[in-house]
């Protein structure tokens, strides 16, 4: 009876519909479910019914019919997972990762691959990161000790340690930067007292003074004067212990009234030479005469000496191949003879020694800037035994490159030299991971070094709707998925890795709520299509009465 074809296609209406309202229930309960992809069901028509063929047209007599044919109602014809673009919430969880893309992160659970989009993971007790809520592990390559990533596609378990640690490395060059006075360097003797104007012409007066070298070392300079009027006096250097002298004369006039010193010349700067065991470089020491005059009375003098500028150290620690620090101090000491050049020397604590390189030369051009750097003995670089057991360490002292203001410089103004890089560490504990967008896992470490540990792989699918879903958000391959290609985030991949966030449900509510309005129209509207059928059966059973 024509009825039922109506009865039934309302009753396929109803079953599509209660599946479509199925859908929009388990779209609209995942609202909230990080990483949830929403579904979609679409309808197909059923088979339809041929009450009457198309006939084609006859020549010269009749034109052609259409078919006439009633269909028999609906049924469901797809249902879709949506994987359009979440929204990306962030949690300030470091191990919390999104995705932006259409890229997946593979997991294992029960030695199986599957893959999800949602990406909180955590740390367990063995240092794996996991999806603390179904333990699924996630995949990736770990790196060696030295951070290089492997090549190739294989995945395994990314566990970390987290007592990982950063291997020591030997100091090979440090850097030091800065500036050296270039004022003159000179000492200085400051004779004083008077001279008695009735000595005789020829008498002699000795004044000793102690001067202290460079290196902290002694040495009494006398220093003699001569009347050779009544108003003038020669000075002139007599001797010095552990140490020759040169220069220092000079011819010192006097007032006759007021007994004032009226004038010194030619003043020449005095020259102490060390003959001590190693030899402080030279000394030039000036004479000055404040307070010293001729006056009535005994003659007495004294003197009193002010060395010149202390040399300027700087020190930096520096680490051999065990990890053990050292410190080591670079002393520059001005020369007071030739311009522009500085001698240096390096010093380091037992049970370290310096085997080759301990000194050298500093050389700056007439700009202050940088002219060149030796070491004494034909050395190229500073040599060090730890006295530890560890390799013997060699040096480079970099003061910057010649004629550029960059590094060490000497121009007039304070002296202060800096160390201002080394790139030797110790040991180092790892404290802090960190993973970019590319899914590169990069560790800090206490010693200040960053380390790769691991690379986070992408899964990407010619066509992710033919995932099927097992459950937890997780997704397996199927045969319209097509396999997992494995990408890296950022390189070949379209995806990027977001840290300390989650993708949320792509869920519309809206848009749910209005198809679930007309999921229901279109429920209600096959129910009165089964409710008339029936009432039109109902006439039919009636016609007996």
């Amino acid at each position: 009876m024509s009825f039922l074809r109506s009865l039934f296609a309302g009753v396929s209406g109803l079953r599509s519909h209660q599946v479509m309202m199925d859908v929009l229930g388990n779209n609209i309960s995942n609202v909230n479910t990080i990483g949830f992809k929403s579904g979609r069901v679409t309808f197909g028509e059923l088979f339809a019914q041929t009450l009457r063929s198309a006939t084609q047209p006859t020549l010269g007599a009749n034109g052609g019919t259409n078919p006439m044919q009633v269909g028999l109602g609906t049924s469901v014809n797809s249902l879709d997972t949506m994987f359009s673009q979440g929204g990306i919430e962030n949690t300030g969880q470091r191990t919390d990762l999104a995705i932006q893309g259409p890229g997946f992160f593979a997991v294992k659970k029960n030695g199986q691959t599957l893959y999800t989009r949602v990406g909180t993971f955590q740390f367990d007790a063995n240092g794996t990161l996991v999806n603390p809520g179904n333990g699924a592990i996630l995949q990736g390559k770990l790196a060696d000790v030295q951070g290089n990533i492997p090549s190739g596609t294989a995945l395994e378990d990314l566990t970390i340690p987290l007592d990982r640690k950063s291997s020591p490395n030997a100091t090979t060059n440090v850097r030091f930067g800065g500036n050296l006075d270039a004022a003159p360097a000179n000492a200085n003797i400051n004779i004083k007292g008077k001279f008695d104007p009735n000595e005789p012409v020829g008498t002699t007066v000795n004044v000793d003074a102690t001067v202290v070298d460079a290196f902290g070392q002694s040495h009494t300079v006398t220093v003699q004067f001569s009347k050779t009027s009544a108003t003038t006096w020669d000075m002139a250097p007599l001797s010095a212990t552990n140490a020759t002298i040169s220069g220092g004369t000079a011819t010192l006039t006097f007032d006759p009234v007021n007994g004032n010193l009226t004038g010194v010349n030619p003043l020449v700067p005095l020259t102490l030479t060390s003959t001590l065991t190693p030899p402080a470089p030279a000394m030039v020491i000036d004479p000055t005469f404040v307070g010293l005059a001729q006056t009535a009375g005994s003659t007495t003098l004294a003197s009193n000496f002010t060395a010149a500028k202390d040399p300027v150290s700087s020190s930096v620690t520096v680490f051999d191949s065990l990890g053990n620090q050292h410190t080591m101090t670079v002393t520059f000491i001005k020369d007071p003879l030739v311009p522009n050049l500085w001698s240096w020397s390096v010093s380091v604590p037992p049970p370290a020694t310096i085997t080759g390189g301990a000194g050298g030369t500093v050389t700056f051009a007439s700009d202050g800037t940088l002219a060149g750097l030796t070491y004494n003995g034909g050395a190229s670089a500073i040599g060090i035994n730890p006295g530890n057991g560890a390799t013997a360490m060699s040096i480079n002292l970099d003061l910057g490159t010649p004629g550029n203001t960059a590094g060490l410089t000497q121009t007039k103004g304070t002296s202060s030299v800096v160390p201002r890089e080394q790139d030797g560490y110790g040991t180092g504990e790892l404290s802090e991971i960190f993973i970019d967008a590319t899914g590169l896992v990069t560790g800090s470490f206490t010693n200040g070094k960053k380390l790769d540990l691991a690379q986070i792989m992408m899964a990407e699918f010619n066509n992710p709707a033919g995932l099927t879903r097992v459950g937890d958000n997780l997704y397996d391959v199927t045969g319209n998925s097509g396999i997992a290609a494995l990408v890296s985030p950022g390189g070949t991949s379209k995806s990027l890795i977001v840290q300390g966030a989650l993708e949320q449900s792509n869920v519309d509510l809206s848009e749910e709520f209005t198809r679930m309005i007309l999921a229901q129209r279109g429920f209600q509207a096959n129910a009165r299509v089964i409710t008339t059928s029936d009432e039109f059966l109902t006439e039919v059973v009636n016609l007996k009465r």
